[in-house]
């Protein structure tokens, strides 16, 4: 049973540790800019601009919407104005890492 207990730990530690060496919260700052015009330089959102507030939004779900917007999943329907505004701006975005990058550094903008 301790065996199991150790392997498993051992998956879990290697797993985690792996998916942060994957993701640079200071390139993801950097990458941020872009993004602090509408949703204020610490992930506050502003209202004026109807950017909501993105500060510790998971990594995994801010991912998602990016490559949907990058996508077209998302902002492509005439009728969505805020997700027209955005789909340029996820496009900045150029590599699979800069959305991991900017994903990690918005989370650790604490909620």
């Amino acid at each position: 049973m301790k065996f199991k207990l150790i392997i498993a730990s051992g998956l879990f530690l290697s797993i985690f540790s792996g998916n942060l060496l994957a993701q640079d919260v200071e390139a993801g700052r950097l990458l941020y800019g872009v993004c602090s015009a509408c949703h204020g330089p610490n992930g506050e959102g502003l209202q004026a601009l109807n950017g909501p507030r993105i500060a510790g939004q998971q990594a995994w779900y801010t991912e998602r919407q990016l490559q949907n917007f990058k996508s077209g999943a998302r902002g492509s329907d005439p009728r969505d104005v805020y997700g027209q505004q955005m789909a340029p701006m996820a496009q900045t975005l150029t590599t699979d890492k800069a959305i991991k990058d900017v994903a990690a550094y918005i989370e650790s903008l604490g909620g």
